[in-house]
């Protein structure tokens, strides 16, 4: 979301918001953050392009959580871009997700899933994967197995699997490809993906890196 957000930073007024919970970004990340309503009613006359950041409150100071649904979709269009934090992981790089989850704004256009190429080969367990009762439901996989190809496409287009609720446009982003085992896997997962047209767009690249390849 970041990474998104610095990108279109210069030329229009951004804002990003969670449904669910983050952490409060670095000061570098952003130029506006607005907690509570007041302030963010505030932000929204601001003629100035930038990054705004909002929330509705600050959990122990450490996360920005909370959501005013009704106000955010009357004062969107002060805004040029939206950009949603709809689900967490607690760090980890492969989730299975619960009835609520994910939590997606109505009136969201596009969603992005996000797939960590590196997590092929770890051990399914509950170190490696968030909640991996339910990712061994949608993967039909079994604890102490390595995670394979063959998850991660089952995780993909199972119904309540990536794209569980999800609103407009579906963007499978695959992250984390830095050389060349995650690009040909990568590409070997685009390539399984892609009859089924469950998927709009798919790219592969790498946040850390900032290089990305439509496949």
């Amino acid at each position: 979301m970041f990474n998104l957000a610095q990108e279109l930073r210069s030329q229009n007024k951004v804002l990003l918001f969670t449904t669910t919970k983050i952490y409060v970004p670095s000061k570098e990340q952003y130029d506006f953050m607005a907690i509570g309503k007041k302030n963010f009613l505030h932000c929204c006359t601001l003629p100035e392009k930038g990054i705004y950041v909002y929330g509705n409150i600050l959990d122990n100071n450490s996360k920005i959580s909370g959501l005013d649904e009704d106000t955010l979709i009357k004062e969107l269009h002060n805004f040029d871009y939206i950009l949603i934090e709809a689900d967490g992981s607690k760090g980890k790089s492969l989730k299975g997700w619960r009835e609520n989850e994910p939590v997606i704004f109505k009136g969201t256009n596009i969603t992005v899933g996000i797939i960590d190429i590196t997590c092929l080969g770890k051990t399914i367990n509950s170190d490696n994967i968030h909640r991996v009762d339910r990712f061994i439901e949608l993967t039909n996989s079994h604890l102490g197995e390595k995670v394979s190809l063959n998850h991660l496409i089952s995780l993909i287009l199972h119904p309540n699997g990536l794209f569980k609720k999800s609103s407009g446009k579906k963007i499978l982003f695959i992250n984390k490809v830095e050389d060349t085992n995650s690009t040909v896997f990568s590409k070997i997962l685009s390539k399984n993906i892609k009859p089924h047209n469950y998927i709009d767009r798919i790219i592969m690249g790498s946040l850390k890196n900032k290089i990305y390849e439509v496949l």
